[in-house]
């Protein structure tokens, strides 16, 4: 029993450091605002809801069809993934470590790898935290929000 006032504020802190959602301030801010569609007749059929586990990833070269004749891609390009809990998050393809716009990670859906440095992130929970280094940083991630219907806008 007595210890109880020792863990008590312990439990505390770890659970309040769990809350907190460590940006990436390393990639350089470059804009990001596109549509999907996840529709099961829409563009982004793949990440319709209870797909999870799947991922696309969209650049200047491969935009996004939804937004056909606008669209920002954030610094290298933008990975849009289902998670494990449903939801859609977004997060910029620049690896933390590398820092180079050309050094595009390559994704498997619940992981983000860097085909220079073999970082790899988790993505599937939907946090980007640094799952094996030597980076230390988690991901650039970006906002995504119902835009109507099964309409959804990625942005920053």
């Amino acid at each position: 029993m007595n210890n109880i006032k020792y863990i008590l504020p312990l439990l505390t802190v770890v659970l309040t450091a769990c809350n907190n959602v460590v940006e990436n301030r390393n990639i350089p801010y470059a804009s990001v605002s596109f549509d999907i569609d996840v529709s099961t007749s829409g563009c982004d059929y793949e990440l319709r809801e209870d797909m999870t586990g799947n991922s696309k990833i969209f650049t200047k070269e491969q935009p996004a069809k939804a937004s056909a004749g606008w669209g920002a891609y954030g610094y290298s390009g933008v990975v849009v993934v289902r998670a494990l809990d449903n939801k859609l998050y977004a997060f910029d393809i620049c690896c933390p470590y590398e820092v180079k716009r050309e050094i595009a990670l390559k994704s498997d859906g619940f992981f983000m790898e860097c085909p220079a440095c073999g970082s790899q992130f988790s993505v599937g929970n939907g946090s980007g935290y640094v799952n094996k280094g030597p980076a230390t940083e988690p991901l650039k991630t970006y906002t995504v929000y119902r835009n109507g219907g099964d309409i959804f806008r990625v942005t920053n």
